[in-house]
């Protein structure tokens, strides 16, 4: 009974072993949203349409990745590789399936898809299984670099940077490539599982005059930012004087604005001379409280008519007069504005009078 039992031990070993899958040794790096090949083949090779073809997580046999069976693709899948996974198909460099081939290819990857993933190979007598290593990277933005001086004579310079995987290191160095001390760093994780960075260092003019800040990832994929130390303190020294000057010159543009506006309202008073429009509304029977006479016989009054020119010197200045003062009108630069009657258009006659009657049209 022992050797029989023995004997089908063997057995079953020999049936187990008699063919093997190979896969990579080493991880496979890819970058998000970009589509990997996990590279797995049967040996020695043999037509795999007829086996059963399973991709799947650590621990997660029963909900793979993907499930080939039956000579086609099920659909029992983890829900999160839906519509992002095949098998490699036939090309010029590999017969797929036919060949042996069983390669799993992922398309828009995530972070969360880095993880080990088994290849799973099994037919009517035997099957093998063996784990591929998928290792995620992202390279973030370029850093940008913020200066900020300090009492001391030094700059305080911040490096930030985001949409990094996995969280990269951050080298400061100066001009010559010395590497310089940071003065702290933090990084935080977004909802895309991706690390934004915060680095800052304090720095002098003695230091360096040019300082760079560098983020990389394991591939050793990297970005760097510079940013001149000497024009930051130079800038900074002289940026009281700017400050002074700028207030300065507001200052002298108010003044001037002021005196120019006092200037323009007194302007009749410094000249000598009275506003026309002043004049006009003293000279007016509605000011005046003269009565407008009604019911007057017209052949009467013309027995007083007299002749009256415009005087050139006491008008409105949007009125025009002809030379012989017998003609006028608003200029073309007066703009009538409302309904009411524009009063303000009013000039003096170049003739006086103390008593008497007199009458002109």
């Amino acid at each position: 009974m022992l050797l029989i039992n023995i004997a089908l031990l063997n057995l079953l070993i020999e049936t187990s072993a008699s063919f093997s899958v190979v896969v990579p040794a080493d991880p496979v790096v890819a970058h998000v949203g970009s589509t990997v090949i996990l590279p797995c083949r049967i040996s020695p090779p043999e037509n795999a349409e007829a086996l059963e073809i399973r991709w799947y997580r650590q621990d997660q046999f029963s909900n793979p990745v993907l499930l080939y069976n039956h000579g086609k693709i099920q659909d029992t899948q983890d829900e999160s590789y839906r519509n992002r996974t095949s098998l490699t198909p036939q090309s010029d460099q590999s017969g797929g399936l036919q060949d042996g081939v069983v390669s799993l290819r992922l398309e828009k990857l995530r972070v969360q898809d880095e993880d080990s993933f088994h290849c799973y190979v099994s037919g009517e007598s035997s099957y093998t299984s063996e784990n591929v290593v998928l290792k995620i990277t992202a390279l973030g933005s370029t850093p940008v670099l913020v200066p900020k001086p300090l009492d001391d004579d030094r700059v305080n310079i911040s490096c930030r940077s985001s949409g990094w995987y996995p969280e990269p290191s951050v080298t400061w160095t100066s001009d010559d490539r010395r590497v310089l001390h940071p003065g702290g760093s933090s990084h935080s994780r977004g909802a895309d599982e991706m690390f934004s960075v915060h680095s800052w260092t304090a720095v002098s003019r003695s230091d360096a005059q040019l300082v760079s800040c560098s983020m990389s990832i394991i591939t050793g994929e990297s970005k760097e930012s510079r940013i001149d130390v000497q024009d930051i303190v130079s800038s900074d020294s002289s940026g009281l004087w700017k400050s002074l000057v700028l207030v300065l010159s507001v200052l002298l543009c108010l003044i001037l604005g002021l005196v120019g506006c006092i200037l323009y309202k007194h302007r009749d008073k410094l000249t000598g001379k009275k506003p026309a429009n002043q004049n006009c509304e003293n000279g007016t029977t509605e000011n005046q409280g003269n009565k407008v006479v009604k019911d007057v016989n017209i052949e009467e009054l013309r027995k007083h008519a007299v002749e009256i020119t415009i005087d050139h010197e006491h008008l409105h200045p949007d009125l025009m007069v002809s030379k012989d003062g017998k003609i006028m009108r608003d200029s073309d630069k007066y703009n009538h504005n409302g309904d009411r009657f524009p009063y303000e258009l009013c000039a003096f006659g170049a003739q006086s009078f103390a008593s008497v009657r007199h009458y002109w049209e």
